[in-house]
């Protein structure tokens, strides 16, 4: 397979999924299965470096709603917006990883 292959293949797919995600969102109001984001923090011990925060924000950044992370780990704290009922999976999340929740 050549690159133009590959690259008219991507192509197709990508149109293909655009035109999903188009047909999926109807617009109404009550289309999305989530609350408006808010934002919250979590107290994570554990992480002792950038490479920590990084792991943490690409893992908690993959939830579904979530729009934003930033994890700190001299502040032992990730703050995150969300909807409010992703906090637990969030948590879970950075649990999974092998970091510890206070409070």
């Amino acid at each position: 397979m050549t690159r133009y292959d590959r690259r008219m293949r991507i192509a197709a797919l990508s149109a293909v999924c655009f035109s999903a995600l188009l047909a999926a969102c109807d617009g109404s109001p009550g289309a999305s299965k989530f609350s408006e984001p808010v934002s919250f923090k979590l107290a994570v011990k554990g992480m002792h470096c950038e490479g920590c925060e990084s792991a943490i924000c690409d893992k908690v950044g993959k939830i579904a709603g979530v729009t934003a992370c930033k994890a700190s780990h001299e502040a032992e704290e990730v703050e995150v917006i969300a909807p409010a009922e992703q906090k637990d999976a969030v948590a879970a999340a950075i649990k999974k990883l092998g970091y510890k929740l206070e409070g």
